[in-house]
């Protein structure tokens, strides 16, 4: 549950934020702005299935149950997504994406091409 506090400020960001939209995006209609939602919504889904990924594969390494692939799991379905599909979804995009035989200087391993020039 969120505090009084928490409330406030999520109450003054969405200020801040109308009080921009409406001078970035004077002509911009509900029905727009809940088809953009709409597309977030589904790009969220999917950065969460890599979420979902990511914080199994630390279970796995570091030998700790974190909670956190069940909550990704948990938010896809809240979304609206089925978290089977979507998850398994980005299993199939990721295994067609070339990815580099060893990490950046970070550890990381990003995936060579980007997500737009594979889909093609």
């Amino acid at each position: 549950m969120l505090t009084k506090h928490e409330l406030a400020e999520i109450h003054n960001l969405q200020s801040r934020i109308a009080e921009w939209q409406t001078m970035q995006f004077p002509d911009a209609t509900l029905d727009g702005a809940a088809r953009h939602l709409m597309r977030e919504l589904d790009e969220s889904c999917e950065e969460l299935a890599d979420v979902f990924f990511l914080s199994s594969q630390c279970e796995r390494l570091g030998g700790m149950k974190m909670g956190i692939p069940e909550i990704a799991y948990r938010s896809i379905q809240m979304l609206g997504g089925s978290p089977v599909a979507v998850i398994l979804a980005k299993l199939d995009k990721n295994k067609r994406r070339n990815w580099p035989s060893t990490p950046d200087s970070e550890g990381v391993y990003e995936a060579i091409d980007t997500e737009d020039a594979n889909e093609k």
